[in-house]
């Protein structure tokens, strides 16, 4: 969908953990790096962080100081 829709004037920052889920309904690592590739196409200000774990509120907690800086720098800064 990402791919085949007009780009949006959006940033994204994304965390997951390479070791989520995987069940009946897909992988989700596995779809979050094709969501992340889809981004890339697009040319989405975009960027993920990859844990070891599972999608957890420790790692996001981790990450969320940095994660925040990234989404509300300045237009143009750097990533």
């Amino acid at each position: 969908m990402i791919r085949k829709t007009g780009k949006k004037p959006i940033r994204g920052f994304f965390q997951e953990g390479i070791n989520d889920l995987d069940n009946e309904h897909g992988n989700w690592p596995l779809g979050n790096m094709a969501m992340d590739s889809a981004l890339k196409f697009k040319g989405y200000n975009h960027n993920y962080v990859w844990g070891h774990g599972a999608h957890t509120g420790k790692h996001m907690g981790a990450v969320f100081p940095d994660a925040m800086r990234w989404l509300w720098r300045k237009k143009g800064g750097t990533p």
